[in-house]
C-alpha cells in the first residue's frame, strides 16, 4: 500500500439503524402474506419502527414531565394512544387500565341504555 493513500478510520458508532436487521426480518417472516423481503424494504421497515419508537417515547416523555414523574410507565403510552387520534390504531394494545369497579359501572351503564 503506497503512503499517498489514505484510508478513513472505521468509525464504529455510526450506523444507519439501530434495531438488528437480522431480528426485523424474522418479524416480518412471521406474516405468511410475504415470501420475499428485500433489502431495500427491510431498511425503510426497520427505519420506519425507529421513528415509530422515537416518536412514541418522545410524547410519553412530555406527558411524564407534565406530571413530574422519573420513568415512563405504560399509562403514560396509553395516554400517548388516547391522545393521538392517530394512534388510535394502538387502543386495544395499549388501553387506559380500569378497575373492575369502573368495568361493571361501564358494563351497567350499557346493559341500561
Amino acid at each position: 500500500m503506497s503512503e499517498d493513500k489514505v484510508v478513513a478510520p472505521r468509525d464504529e458508532n455510526k450506523c444507519l439503524t439501530l434495531l438488528p436487521l437480522s431480528r426485523i426480518k424474522s418479524i416480518m417472516k412471521q406474516c405468511p402474506d410475504i415470501s420475499a423481503i428485500s433489502q431495500e424494504s427491510l431498511f425503510v421497515i426497520t427505519r420506519a419502527t425507529e421513528l415509530f419508537i422515537e416518536l412514541m417515547t418522545r410524547e410519553a416523555y412530555d406527558v411524564l414531565e407534565e406530571r413530574g414523574k422519573a420513568e415512563v410507565e405504560y399509562k403514560d403510552l396509553a395516554g400517548v394512544v388516547e391522545k393521538y387520534e392517530c394512534l388510535m390504531f394502538l387502543a386495544d394494545i395499549l388501553p387506559q387500565k380500569i378497575t373492575v369497579k369502573e368495568y361493571y359501572r361501564l358494563l351497567q351503564e350499557a346493559r341500561e341504555g
